[in-house]
């Protein structure tokens, strides 16, 4: 087998097992990656361990090792030459192929052995994306807020396809708005999270959702004397 190249998903992941036919829950199809496969015997997933899945079964605790392809239809022995290296070294694995590439999940926890197994075999790892120091150099509070403008069509989205406009109109404490808006912050692009820290990100949209989803009303603050 000639030597691949991997890159490593940001994660962990969960495999879920969830009932023959069941619908997709909310936020899978939205993640960077995911696995859908189904049977008349079982529905499998496998997503972010962010995403809320209520499954029949579950398997936490997953990395993703990506083969950078894309891999010719005809080349053959790629797969099983991965997968005897990892049996070797001990390190089960559960395997997902696509149209272009093959994807190795294997325990977090044995992530580090995988990776030693695959060098020693020959095989190379792309090195995590280089922060850029002076894109990442503290902005002040009106550059976030145009860095983050540019952003409303996908976080209103993001709103309405995770959280929904009826249930932000429920949420009657500033305090909960925030909480459920700062869980949409790990799916913004990772060049904007390099950028605007969780904080700036729902304060930013505490502040706006009036104008992000004009439907949703916003808490209004009491004043100091009558807080309970």
């Amino acid at each position: 087998m000639k030597p691949l190249k991997f890159s490593i998903l940001e994660g962990p992941f969960t495999i879920h097992r969830l009932k023959p036919g069941a619908s997709i829950p909310k936020g899978v199809t939205s993640s960077p990656f995911y696995s859908i496969s189904g049977s008349v015997e079982e529905l499998s997933i496998v997503a972010p361990e962010k995403i809320t899945i209520e499954s029949e079964q579950s398997e936490p605790g997953w990395s993703v090792l990506k083969v950078v392809g894309p891999l010719p239809f005809e080349e053959t022995g790629i797969l099983a030459g991965i997968t005897a290296l990892l049996a070797a070294a001990g390190i089960p694995l559960f395997a997902i192929s696509t149209f272009e590439t093959d994807y190795i999940l294997v325990k977090h926890t044995q992530l580090k052995a995988a990776k030693s197994a695959l060098t020693a075999a020959g095989h190379k790892f792309a090195r995590p994306a280089r922060v850029d120091e002076k894109a990442t150099a503290p902005l002040n509070a009106a550059s976030y807020a145009l860095l983050l403008e540019k952003q409303i069509p996908l976080i209103k989205s993001l709103l309405v396809e995770k959280i929904g406009p009826a249930a932000l109109a429920t949420l009657r404490s500033e305090a909960a708005l925030a909480a459920a808006v700062g869980g949409l912050y790990e799916f913004l692009p990772t060049a904007i999270r390099l950028v605007v820290n969780r904080d700036v990100f729902v304060s930013y949209c505490v502040r706006n959702l009036d104008r992000i989803l004009p439907e949703i009303p916003i808490p209004a603050k009491k004043p100091a004397a009558q807080r309970r």
